[in-house]
């Protein structure tokens, strides 16, 4: 049995384009939350070190002005708690300790695709194997005797929505379990 196209797959059932725009959907989502990780939400290292190096000389506002400057959340986060009128370890502590959740929360924001389409997928896929099946019995009906050829194709081929869904669940699976943890560290 020869290869099937892109096109053939989505001519299968009506399965598989669900499947496929599930798939373009948690591939989009992932390679924004990888940007978010990686870039947008990472802890400005220099610009740590350059506030840790006016604090160290007591320049406190030229410390504030450089957390002020930077947009980042934790630039946020350090400009907030230099600001704070007492230097109490304790409200220090607990001020940070509320930025540090903050930074949690826009980090875990929309994984859930990653949870849902590991769930769902493979109900969908097995949904366009259903659907394969009874098309070939029908198949098997329509030509009045045939043997395990003429129904051997159109089960083949229903496999592919379940293979689909399946590798996508297993995907999505592991994306949601590295964002999910990623943020927790």
């Amino acid at each position: 049995m020869p290869a099937m196209t892109l096109g053939e797959m989505l001519r299968i059932s009506i399965a598989m384009p669900i499947l496929l725009i599930l798939s373009l959907a948690v591939v989009a989502q992932g390679m924004e939350r990888v940007y978010a990780f990686l870039f947008a939400q990472r802890l400005p290292t220099e610009l740590w070190g350059r506030i840790r190096g006016r604090l160290e000389a007591d320049d406190v506002a030229g410390a504030l002005a450089l957390a002020r400057r930077d947009r980042s959340l934790m630039g946020e986060a350090l400009a907030r708690l230099l600001a704070l009128e007492t230097a109490e370890t304790e409200k220090l502590v607990e001020a940070f300790q509320l930025y540090r959740q903050r930074l949690s929360m826009s980090l875990n924001r929309r994984v859930g695709l990653f949870g849902t389409a590991s769930f769902i997928s493979p109900l969908i896929g097995l949904m366009g194997t259903v659907l394969g099946i009874m098309r070939a019995f029908h198949d098997l009906a329509a030509a009045g005797a045939g043997g395990p050829a003429v129904v051997a194709a159109g089960i083949s081929e229903a496999l592919v929505a379940t293979a689909f869904g399946i590798g996508l669940a297993v995907f999505s699976a592991r994306l949601y379990h590295y964002f999910t943890l990623s943020a927790r560290h």
